[in-house]
Formats: structure tokens, sequence, C-alpha cells
């Protein structure tokens, strides 16, 4: 078994796709009417035409799928239960993650400046914020994003939103068996996660070293 991991532009994703209205399905343009800025639409579109992309070639066939907005707001492949998938966006980018388990995934990008320090202090336990802090601000982008995108990638997975509170409680040890890994792909930080352990293989482009983690609560968040 094998999770299959997918990125791309938007500007790569509109070249040749056809028009939203001909394979959005009825959830799915729900949404997208809900959607306040074309910027938003756009992002939106994308990542369903790159998340069908990504299911016809796990699957193995050549017709699309049918994708529906599930009431967690996640992407779900319609009528099929044996596949999942998960859709993240930054800026022009958009990472799709398919598996034939609950899956996560989250993209990060570290070329905007923030300060992660003070990010950490609503996502970190009281440990991890000390390791942020003993950093040099160069290295402080990359190991917040590792974190946050496994944090993202990990309730994901489990069809959880934004629980600040549960995020504190993540840590996360090296483990190749584990349920989740992250990767640096140039400018950006990809996490998959998935619920129970993530399958022995991970497809996605040559070369790219994911780190493979196991989560863990800590009771101390």
């Amino acid at each position: 078994m094998s999770l299959l991991c997918q990125l791309a532009t938007q500007a790569e994703l509109r070249a040749g796709m056809p028009d939203p209205a001909s394979w959005l399905e009825a959830t799915e343009q729900a949404r997208l009417a809900g959607l306040g800025t074309v910027a938003r639409q756009r992002s939106f579109v994308a990542g369903r035409w790159l998340a069908r992309l990504a299911v016809q070639r796990w699957r193995g066939t050549t017709g699309l799928p049918a994708l529906e907005v599930a009431g967690s707001g996640a992407c779900r492949v319609a009528g099929d239960g044996g596949v999942f998938v998960s859709i993240s966006h930054s800026g022009e980018h958009v990472a799709c993650a398919v598996a034939g388990l609950p899956v996560g995934m989250d993209v990060e990008s570290a070329g905007r400046p923030r300060d992660y320090l003070a990010l950490a202090q609503a996502v970190h336990s009281v440990n991890q914020r000390k390791q942020l802090e003993s950093l040099a601000p160069a290295e402080q982008a990359r190991a917040f994003l590792q974190a946050w995108t496994l944090k993202e990638a990990w309730l994901k997975a489990r069809e959880k939103g934004l629980d600040f509170a549960l995020m504190r409680t993540l840590e996360f040890d090296d483990d190749p068996q584990g349920d989740t890994a992250v990767a640096d792909v140039g400018g950006l930080v990809m996490a998959i996660a998935s619920d129970p352990a993530l399958p022995p293989v991970i497809e996605f482009q040559p070369g790219v070293a994911w780190r493979r983690c196991q989560a863990r609560r800590s009771p101390s968040g």
C-alpha cells in the first residue's frame, strides 16, 4: 500500500483545466459560492482539480472521481470509503495526499517573514517553545514550520479543525514506522499524516527525504 503526494502551482493546474462547472459537485459548488474573494475561489478550484488528478493516478483509472465537501470541511471521495484525500494551500502552491486510510496534508512557505516565537505561544508546548527559542533566528522558521505542519496534518487526518489546545499537546518522535512525515521541498515545508501509521511507500518527487515521526500526546501542553 502506498501514499501518493502531489504538489503543483495554481498556474500549472489551470493550464488545460476544463470549465469547473463541468466537474465540480454540488457541495463543492456551494463551498465555492461562499468564498469571498477571487483569489480564494481560484485556490479552491485548483485544489479540487489537483485532488481529482491525484485520486485518478492513485487508483490507476481514467475517469475523474467525484469529490464532495464533508461536514467537517474535509475533501472526500464521494461514495468510496476506501480512498481518502487531503488538500493544502500555501500562496500559489497546492498540495494533495491520497491513501487507502485517513490522511492529512499540510504545506507552508518558509519564505514569508513571521514572528515564529509569538506564533509558538499559541500552538507549542512549553518544551517546544524552549527548544525553538534556543535556535538561531535563521533556524527558527524551519523548526517551527516542521512542527506546525506535522500538527496540522495530524489533525486533518482525523478531520479535526485548528484546535490550538490540542496542538500544544502534540509532540513528534522520529520513528520510521510512525504516523507522520515531514520534508523540505524547495522553499516549502510539507507534512503528511495518516490514521493509523503511514504506508511504507510515499510516492512523491524523486530525491525528497521524508523525516518520519510518531505523534504522541504530552500531558503538559
